[in-house]
């Protein structure tokens, strides 16, 4: 029973320690400076791509509906609920477009994560330099960028330990 024990305590510190290494939501803004500025950015080429495909769409749309509605036999009661069905089309289309952005938008936010993230770990080890413990080192999460620049700097840390 005690060996059952310590066997479920070990795992649930493993699950713990796995959790922990985790991302979490809460930290997704850990500079939120850069992290804004990316999404703008990210968001402003989606808004320009937006605005330029609904102006051509809207263009052309109203151009030809215009020229067959006009031309074609319909009373003008038709027409009306005809040029309303195309208001609702363009309204789709804005729609669809306000959707794209925010996925746009929340897609920009966590490629900016990507990268904050492991650079915010670089500022904390830095920090603990700074502060006297020359035995810190950048530990990354497996799937974070940046590998091979903690690799290294772990590598110049290790060699300035050894010469002291």
């Amino acid at each position: 029973v005690s060996d059952n024990c310590v066997m479920n305590q070990t795992n649930n510190d493993s699950t713990t320690a796995s959790a922990d290494n985790r991302r979490k939501l809460v930290n997704f803004w850990l500079d939120p400076k850069y992290q804004s500025r990316q999404v703008a950015w990210i968001t402003l080429a989606g808004l320009s791509l937006v605005i330029v495909q609904s102006a051509v769409c809207y263009y052309l749309m109203r151009q030809n509906y215009a020229l067959l509605v006009d031309m074609s036999p319909l009373s003008k009661e038709a027409q009306q609920m005809l040029y309303r069905e195309l208001n609702n089309v363009i309204f789709m289309l804005i729609s669809i477009g306000t959707i794209f952005l925010s996925l746009i938008a929340l897609c920009g936010l966590i490629f900016s994560h990507r990268t904050v993230g492991p650079i915010h770990h670089f500022k904390k080890v830095f920090d603990r330099i700074k502060n006297g413990d020359r035995d810190a080192r950048v530990k990354l999460r497996p799937k974070d960028d940046f590998h091979e620049i903690a690799d290294a700097f772990n590598e110049m840390m290790d060699s300035l330990t050894t010469k002291k």
